[in-house]
């Protein structure tokens, strides 16, 4: 056995075993090379042993960063407490799909060509939506119990219904409106009869129309 392996000899020497444990060997070790020191006791004699003993020691610490334990010391047992590491079991497992999925942007445009598409049936369907607007473009079932208006003079019309339809006289009197080259004849704000001169005609389904009377009223009496 070599004499940097000698540690046998080192343990006797320090005083120990080879279960002492790493602390109380350093301070062995500290003592002993206090000892031997020739500063301490001036004997130049014990220099050899010294470094035998310091060659020991480096290649103590060598073993214990290999090994984990002084040399000739027991190798450490693992714990009887220690849980046992369980064995995996192998579960069914359903198949994972990995497919990756879309990229956030592809289904944001999809998202959006869904509702475009979805935004165009109800435009293209409007009208077979019933509504309760009247005025809403395309409702044939509310514009069928929307009274019309008259868009033509008639015998028996009120002067403000037909001022709408033919606007503002050029003349007024209180028995006739004169536009221009045609007019009207009014009588208890009723229209009682037309003419519809070529060069400006009225809004009316016929050229001229009078309506029948008993005789000429005046304003007293209407009623």
């Amino acid at each position: 056995m070599s004499d940097d392996t000698d540690f046998v000899s080192m343990y006797e020497e320090l005083g120990l075993d080879a279960e002492c444990g790493m602390a109380a060997f350093k301070q062995a070790y500290r003592r002993r090379v206090a000892a031997l020191h020739p500063d301490m006791q001036g004997d130049a004699s014990d220099l050899p042993r010294l470094q035998r003993l310091n060659r020991l020691y480096e290649a103590t610490l060598d073993f214990h960063r290999v090994h984990g334990r002084l040399p000739g010391a027991s190798a450490p047992r693992r714990s009887m407490h220690a849980p046992a590491q369980a064995e995996p079991v192998a579960h069914d497992m359903p198949a994972y799909d990995e497919t990756p999925a879309p990229p956030r942007s592809r289904r944001y445009l999809l998202i959006g060509a869904l509702v475009a598409a979805l935004l165009y049936w109800l435009g293209a369907n409007r009208t077979a939506i019933p509504t309760l607007d009247p005025a809403g473009p395309g409702d044939a079932s509310a514009a069928a119990w929307q009274p019309r208006a008259a868009r033509q003079l008639e015998l028996g019309m009120d002067t403000g219904q037909a001022r709408r339809i033919l606007g503002e006289p050029t003349t007024e009197h209180a028995a006739r409106w004169h536009y221009g080259p045609s007019w009207v004849d009014i009588e208890c704000d009723r229209i009682t009869g037309w003419y519809s001169a070529p060069s400006r005609p009225l809004p009316a389904g016929r050229d001229s129309a009078h309506q029948a009377t008993e005789g000429p009223r005046g304003p007293a009496a209407c009623g």
